[in-house]
């Protein structure tokens, strides 16, 4: 497969054409998506990356000063991992493994529309290519309250928010509202970090929706949590 490089303030990317890993530079990289005014990562804190397709985010913390270990499912995602870090100069753990909020070692992973991976998923089916994939508990890598996190995992977090009773000191979460449209569901994760978090941003409107169900003119269908002391 036919790889370019990209770079932005000093971080060197390679992206592999045909595939969302562009996407996901200028999303990550150039966007900065994961961090917010009063949102920051700050050198010397613990990140864990919970889906972390092909590195843009742990190179982003990396290149603050932070330690990163990163889970991801996808072995071809984790070789892009490799190359990007080693591109870089940076260190960090790298599992291969998909974090659930149950007891199963191994699930199928559904890869993303046009090979779109970055939407790749344990949750929803494409009806693409799929392949197993090794899981680990998230109470097996969310154990420790010094801890930060960043949770992009395509599905996967609606679980394990749900059933978090131990927090990170800082989290950002996407909730993907295209892989389950329950809008009653979502608010009740909105309540419950609201108690869990000094600081918590999120999407009023979303919040403020009369229906039960995300509405289909809705874009994008998806809300990214800011959490915070």
């Amino acid at each position: 497969m036919k790889k370019i490089k990209l770079s932005h303030n000093n971080i060197e990317f390679i992206s592999r054409v045909g595939t969302s890993d562009e996407k996901t530079f200028k999303e990550v990289i150039v966007n900065n998506v994961y961090e917010r005014k009063q949102f920051k990562i700050n050198k010397g804190e613990r990140w864990v990356d919970l889906g972390g397709n092909v590195g843009a985010f742990a190179l982003v913390a990396l290149s603050k000063g932070a330690e990163v270990d990163i889970y991801e499912p996808d072995p071809y995602n984790c070789k892009m991992i490799e190359e990007n870090l080693k591109l870089n100069n940076y260190d960090a753990n790298i599992f291969n493994k998909a974090v659930v909020a149950n007891d199963k070692k191994k699930m199928k992973m559904y890869v993303g529309n046009d090979m779109q991976v970055w939407r790749n998923s344990v949750y929803k089916n494409w009806g693409n290519q799929s392949f197993n994939v090794d899981c680990i508990h998230f109470s097996e890598v969310l154990n420790d309250t010094n801890l930060c996190c960043k949770m992009d995992i395509e599905g996967a977090e609606m679980d394990i928010l749900e059933n978090m009773k131990l927090f990170p000191k800082k989290m950002v979460a996407e909730w993907s509202l295209d892989i389950d449209t329950n809008l009653n569901r979502y608010r009740k994760i909105v309540d419950k970090l609201k108690v869990s978090y000094s600081n918590f941003v999120y999407s009023k409107y979303l919040y403020n929706l009369p229906d039960d169900k995300l509405p289909t003119n809705i874009f994008p269908k998806a809300d990214n949590f800011y959490c915070y002391e």
